[in-house]
């Protein structure tokens, strides 16, 4: 479905901007994809325990966007580059891991085995990293290994690839949104998509894992 960048004017879906701070209200709303996170997101979510993959100081609010009534996990893929990520209002839980890797590392504290994620999640995000990074082929498989490792059977993961980031991004040949797209077909069921049109381009895929597998 195509979703052009119409609803500037646009109230947020039961999602109450209005106290953020003027520095993240800005991004919040001046953004496409942001925009489609606060409004259209929320209509399609899962309740529960929810992970986001890849965060920043813009995440501030992230556990009201979530829903102040799910459990919000939150993987830093790159923990170094974001050092305010615990600031998070509301963060239930932070493990720093590359998923790009094997799950077989603990978290910051090492007191969180990543095995015990397994099968956890009702929901996961993962907002533009996997055209943001620049992975190898290779780490792009792990990386789709992992969130399905972590995923509930019968759960949902939503991915957004950025169209205009492949395109300053210096990548190899086959790491190309459609390449991406095979990737996410070969281990999930596409239940629908979207094609964001505006400022901040990308198609956003939400995908389920099929009630009885596991990782690959």
């Amino acid at each position: 479905m195509e979703y052009d960048d119409t609803f500037n004017s646009s109230h947020a879906f039961e999602i109450d901007i209005r106290h953020w701070d003027h520095e993240h209200q800005a991004f919040w709303t001046e953004r496409l994809g942001r925009r489609y996170l606060l409004s259209v997101v929320p209509t399609r979510s899962r309740r529960g325990r929810i992970l986001e993959i890849g965060a920043a100081s813009y995440n501030k609010y992230q556990k009201e966007v979530v829903g102040s009534e799910n459990e919000l996990t939150v993987i830093d893929i790159k923990p170094s580059h974001h050092p305010n990520i615990t600031a998070i209002h509301g963060l239930d839980r932070y493990i720093q891991f590359d998923m790009t890797e094997n799950a077989d590392a603990t978290d910051a504290s090492g007191t969180l085995e990543l095995s015990d994620c397994r099968g956890y999640f009702d929901e996961i995000r993962s907002w533009g990293v996997l055209s943001h990074y620049g992975f190898s082929v290779a780490q792009c498989e792990r990386y789709l290994d992992n969130i399905h490792g972590f995923l509930k059977a019968g759960g949902q993961a939503i991915f957004k690839l950025d169209r205009d980031t492949f395109k300053v991004k210096k990548h190899s040949p086959l790491v190309s949104v459609e390449f991406l797209e095979d990737l996410i077909r070969a281990r999930f069921t596409v239940v629908h998509t979207d094609v964001l049109n505006g400022n901040t381009p990308g198609n956003v895929h939400y995908v389920e894992k099929t009630t009885g597998t596991d990782a690959g």
